[in-house]
């Protein structure tokens, strides 16, 4: 038994007793139960302890004060966290997404679809603990290290089938090159992932120069949210801005892109993630092998990406 699991007995005790004589007089009012996160999982290993069964079944259901990016990122952490421990993973779709522009039925359901990540899963999530306000105790529980990671790349191709298998198929006409600046607005809750604009900058121009030499002919978007004015940094015709659009729409066109520039925050994490294409991604943020990355400077390795263009532009070709 490790500390943490001493942990979760000592401090998980008095919280379960005070949990289960709630649950007590809510039933004698003819009122449902409710057991926490955290009661659950303690529910499940004092029975591990008593030999009456294993912790074998997660699921993810996400704080309804994060956005579509983070509860996707966090459901893609539980999967992962599943897979590698060797448990069952059971889908819980989505239900309240913050941030909706229509009814929540029909926004929640929107990005269910959209992520699909509940494909091919089991659905029946019956006492199944919920990594999404426990992952940090779980963790510890199987001396799993508390910290995230890059994906596998097995799992994030298994993360790319599962989007693209309840879409229609597309090519792009031109080489597509798509860029998210991540904007503050007024649900933000983080106000350190808005993009640095001098930094973005300097990347769209280096960016800009290399497909100027390499690949003369293709399509430029940026997207966003806020006013004309406020991407002048970036010397862009206002025509080539995409500002406070569907945000499935925009993720879409951004997934779909030949090379994505990602600034800070969980939306363009996971967009990274589904993007098949060359990915540029803000350094200070967690990355993934295989992407390239900008400094606080707006700077990185041109020939690299010069590199990566080239080879893209030869595989379409077919050369």
């Amino acid at each position: 038994m490790n500390k943490a699991a001493l942990r979760l007995l000592a401090g998980g005790s008095l919280r379960y007793a005070c949990s289960l004589a709630k649950n007590i007089v809510k039933r004698g009012l003819g009122r449902p139960s409710h057991f926490t996160a955290d009661d659950i999982l303690f529910r499940h290993y004092v029975r591990q302890l008593a030999g009456r069964g294993k912790i074998d079944r997660i699921t993810c259901i996400p704080s309804t004060r994060e956005g579509a990016g983070s509860q996707a990122l966090m459901t893609m952490r539980a999967i992962e966290f599943a897979r590698s421990q060797g448990l069952t993973y059971v889908h819980t779709p989505f239900a309240d997404i913050h941030h909706a522009d229509r009814p929540m039925r029909e926004w929640a359901a929107a990005w269910e679809s959209h992520f699909n990540l509940g494909a091919g899963e089991v659905t029946d999530s019956q006492e199944a603990i919920n990594f999404a306000f426990i992952f940090p105790m779980l963790r510890a529980l199987f001396a799993v290290e508390d910290e995230d990671l890059p994906f596998g790349e097995t799992l994030v191709r298994d993360f790319r089938r599962k989007y693209h298998s309840n879409k229609t198929p597309r090519t792009n006409a031109l080489p597509s090159i798509c860029i998210h600046v991540r904007r503050r607005n007024r649900h933000d809750f983080h106000s350190e992932d808005a993009t640095d604009m001098a930094c973005l900058a300097q990347v769209v121009t280096q960016v800009r120069k290399i497909l100027g030499e390499l690949c003369p002919d293709h399509t430029l978007r940026i997207f966003s949210q806020g006013n004309p004015a406020d991407f002048a940094e970036l010397d862009i015709p206002e025509s080539q801005l995409f500002l406070d659009a569907d945000p499935l729409w925009s993720m879409r066109e951004m997934i779909e892109a030949d090379l994505l520039v990602t600034t800070r925050g969980t939306f363009g994490h996971v967009t990274g993630l589904l993007c098949g294409g060359i990915v540029l991604a803000d350094g200070k943020f967690p990355s993934q092998p295989g992407w390239l990355s900008y400094d606080a400077g707006g700077m990185f390795d041109t020939e690299a990406l010069a590199s990566e263009v080239s080879a893209k532009r030869r595989s379409a070709s077919g050369r």
